[in-house]
């Protein structure tokens, strides 16, 4: 069965400070005891690295992170709301 195109809907990276859903990386998605966390890959910011709870680090394209995050929305994924901090003083 071919996938849906979700490519309208946006993703975390996507968003800009000024979005109501903006989060800073690293966006973690979880599902029950499983968590997945996604962050782009410091040297090459056009690549981003998902890791599943203790598993090793899988490397992805930015095309390929986008989609494997909508797959992972579909399967019952949650993204995790952290809360905002207060700016530290002094």
């Amino acid at each position: 069965m071919p996938l849906k195109n979700k490519n309208s809907k946006p993703v975390p990276w996507e968003l800009n400070i000024e979005d109501s859903n903006y989060q800073e990386q690293p966006w973690k998605l979880k599902k029950g005891k499983s968590h997945i966390t996604i962050e782009k890959d410091k040297s090459d910011r056009s690549n981003f690295h998902l890791k599943k709870d203790d598993e090793r680090i899988l490397s992805l394209q930015e095309e390929q992170a986008r989609m494997t995050y909508h797959q992972l929305i579909e399967f019952g994924y949650k993204l995790q709301k952290r809360k905002q901090s207060q700016s530290k003083e002094g």
